[in-house]
Formats: C-alpha cells, structure tokens, sequence
C-alpha cells in the first residue's frame, strides 16, 4: 500500500474585468451556487470582512463532497488563502490571487488536495482530479461572466 501524497493543481486565465471586481466575486462566495451548477450550497457560517468559514456541497458527476472551509480575504493584494477545518478531504488548501496585468486580468486558483485513503485515491483519483480539474476552470469562466456584470 502506497502513503497518500496529495495533488497539486494551478489553473489561470486572463479575464477582461476590473480586478477589484473580479476579487468581489471571488469573496461573494454565498453566490457560487447561482452561477456554479455543480456548487450546491456555500453556507457563510461566520465572517468578520476579512475571514469567512462557509460549509461547501457540491456534487461531482453526482457524488456529494462537502466540507467545511476556513478563507482568509487580503483586499489589498487581492488573495484568497482557504483551508478545510473538516470533510470529504484530508487536506483542501489553496489561494485564490487576482493580478493586474498588462493584457488584463490574472485570475488563478492553486488547490493541494488529499483524500487521505490511498487505497481509494489509486482507484477514483485520476477521475477526481479531473473533474476538480473542470470545476476550477468552470469556477474561472463562471467568475469572468459575473464580474462583467455591472
């Protein structure tokens, strides 16, 4: 049996949106369920402007993941640090950045994740991170549509 190790994934795009108002959409996470279908719920347990612990639900090709997050917004550099307190993974950390670029927008997400059952990651994991895969960038495309919204 192998020791679990985790995955990495960093996905980008360059989205022609204002960056502030590509990071209120990033910290509106309560609306990811109106413009995120596989999103079924982000519960704001508790906020303080600069943190927010939500309760996320979604399903993955019709399996249900849930988990409790911790996300830490910087409003001045435009980051998101996140870390699961509790749920399907072992570990789910990560940061959302937005940058001001020369040809526009930077969006980018960088999760680690770890289901902490090797045995079960060596037979679901290549289709999990695929589909985490699909969802960050879904998650990109979706943000760009409604931080174009006026």
């Amino acid at each position: 049996m192998s020791l679990s190790k985790g995955k990495s994934i960093q996905i980008a795009k360059t989205l022609d949106v204002d960056p502030h108002r590509a990071f209120d959409v990033v910290y509106d996470v309560e609306s990811f369920p109106t413009f995120m279908p596989s999103v079924t719920t982000a519960e704001v347990i508790s906020s303080d402007g600069a943190r927010k612990v939500v309760k996320w639900e979604m399903l993955i090709d019709g399996a249900p993941l849930d988990w409790t997050e911790d996300i830490r917004y910087d409003r001045e550099l435009l980051t998101a640090d996140f870390t699961a307190l509790d749920g399907v993974f072992l570990h789910f950390d990560g940061t959302w950045r937005v940058r001001a670029g020369a040809n526009g927008t930077e969006l980018a997400v960088s999760v680690f994740y770890d289901l902490g059952l090797p045995e079960i990651e060596e037979i679901i994991g290549p289709i999990l991170d695929e589909r985490l895969r699909q969802n960050l960038d879904a998650m990109l495309v979706n943000i760009q549509a409604r931080a174009g919204l006026k």
